[in-house]
């Protein structure tokens, strides 16, 4: 699903954003490289692509992906299997990039080629704090994979009790306001205590 026409990215350009190595890809870039050139590889006879934004949020370079935003980087730039960098990021379990890229306006209801969203993939591999960025981001929680699972029975399925009880309590009927309001802050005071 990914033109041929899409600006090729060099390997090591695509490494130097999954190390973090700043200089090395602003050098790139200045050079003329499209922020959103795609790097494409062979497994098993498939094509597979990703973009410096998709590297630099699985794993975790914030300030990689800082500058890329800033760049003009496209934040919900599909992968070869539809996959996001979001996604990447809440697979990984990376909640202070998954943090920049909602506050740039990611789509957290986005879903790849087997349905698969952001939450799905934190409630998956039990990812709390991602769960719970993409939960305050008003994630939906209502949305399938190709298997008919929601995030919520995918985190059960996995034993991931804490990240199910999350979307539980998301999902509840709201309670009175002031019991809300309480909620929201532990949830907020939990979340910066996950980010110190």
């Amino acid at each position: 699903n990914m033109s041929s026409s899409a600006p090729l990215l060099p390997e090591e350009i695509h490494v130097a954003a999954q190390r973090g190595e700043l200089p090395k890809v602003v050098k790139w870039l200045r050079k003329g490289g499209h922020v959103d050139a795609l790097f494409s590889w062979e497994v098993e006879g498939r094509s597979l692509s990703r973009a410096l934004l998709h590297a630099a949020a699985a794993n975790g370079q914030l300030a990689v992906a800082k500058e890329l935003l800033k760049r003009g980087a496209t934040v919900d730039l599909p992968g070869s299997f539809g996959d996001t960098p979001l996604m990447g990021a809440a697979v990984r379990g990376q909640p202070a990039v998954l943090l920049l890229l909602l506050e740039h306006s990611a789509n957290p209801d986005l879903q790849d080629d087997t349905g698969l969203t952001a939450l799905m993939a934190a409630a998956y591999d039990g990812h709390e704090a991602c769960a719970k960025a993409l939960l305050r981001a008003n994630a939906n929680t209502e949305l399938r994979d190709e298997e008919g699972g929601t995030a919520l029975q995918l985190a059960e399925d996995k034993g991931h009790t804490a990240v199910a009880e999350l979307i539980r309590q998301h999902t509840a009927p709201p309670q009175d306001p002031k019991a809300k309001q309480e909620a929201v802050q532990a949830a907020q005071a939990a979340a910066d205590a996950a980010m110190a």
